[in-house]
């Protein structure tokens, strides 16, 4: 009898769960039903937003796709997702091989500190990047924002390394000193092959991250031609004095703005998981 109980409160419990879920689930796919809703109607349709459009068009996506602003704007945010994962990938890998391996009270209080400097907010560091970029000239050029969005980046990239290389066994890079191999080519060669569930999952994290950014872009890149594609879609949605603002094209920009990254974790997605799995296996 009491076997019986527990078996049906359990079942209670996992209804429960699923309704929970549901519920997330609808809550997050709310504000892109509305996007997706918005971008199929004409711009005089009135009706309100959670209803289906009244006639369905494709003009909006027409008008999106050949807006060559657009265009501009995935180039410039491509360059700047590559530079930025890049940077972050080889130089926060290489940074946290070094503290996994060096051992001792410095690397356990440098890991603390990288711990620390995620902790702060990127905006309360807007006043003095913005400064210190303007002195050195480094406005209104992608390779600089590259540079800072991958200094802030940093942190968060050594400490998910650091945490996997700890559990590789420091053998693997005693053989491959052995065989001659220096720690560039080990790093490369024997840890970062083995690193390729966490590199994805970092990867999507970087890219969307990047490719979302609007603050620091904003103030950074002035000229209208450097502009990343989500200041293109913000100044979409923005009614100019004397305009009227149309709400179905710049939903339609928005989404085909959101098409890579989706895209990408669609891709990459299978890494992430395979990951999660071996990391239960252990």
């Amino acid at each position: 009898m009491e076997k019986k109980r527990a078996m049906l409160h359990t079942k209670k419990a996992g209804v429960g769960v699923y309704v929970v879920a549901a519920f997330l689930v609808l809550l997050y796919l709310l504000p892109i039903y509305v996007l997706v809703n918005q971008s199929f109607r004409y711009l005089t349709d009135l009706s309100p937003r959670l209803y289906l459009p009244e006639q369905v068009t494709l003009d909006n996506y027409l008008s999106a796709f050949t807006n060559s602003a657009l265009w501009n704007g995935f180039k410039n945010s491509t360059i700047h997702v590559v530079e930025v994962c890049a940077l972050e990938i080889i130089l926060g890998g290489l940074a946290a091989y070094g503290l996994a391996r060096a051992g001792g009270r410095l690397s356990s209080a440098l890991r603390t500190f990288n711990i620390c400097v995620m902790m702060i907010p990127s905006l309360s560091l807007l006043v003095g990047t913005y400064s210190l970029m303007v002195r050195f000239g480094m406005i209104n050029k992608i390779w600089a924002l590259s540079l800072q969005a991958a200094a802030l980046g940093m942190s968060g990239t050594m400490f998910f390394y650091t945490s996997f290389i700890i559990s590789i066994p420091k053998e693997l890079d005693e053989a491959a000193a052995i065989d001659g191999a220096g720690v560039l080519g080990t790093f490369f060669r024997i840890i970062l092959p083995q690193l390729k569930p966490i590199t994805v999952t970092r990867l999507i994290m970087i890219a969307v991250g990047t490719w979302n950014s609007f603050a620091m872009p904003t103030y950074l890149l002035t000229d209208g031609s450097k502009a990343t594609v989500i200041m293109v879609v913000r100044k979409a949605f923005y009614t100019a004095a004397g305009s009227v603002q149309n709400v179905p094209l710049a939903c339609a920009m928005c989404a085909v703005a959101l098409l890579p990254v989706i895209v990408l974790y669609i891709v990459l997605q299978r890494y992430i998981i395979e990951g999660q799995l071996d990391s239960v296996s252990k």
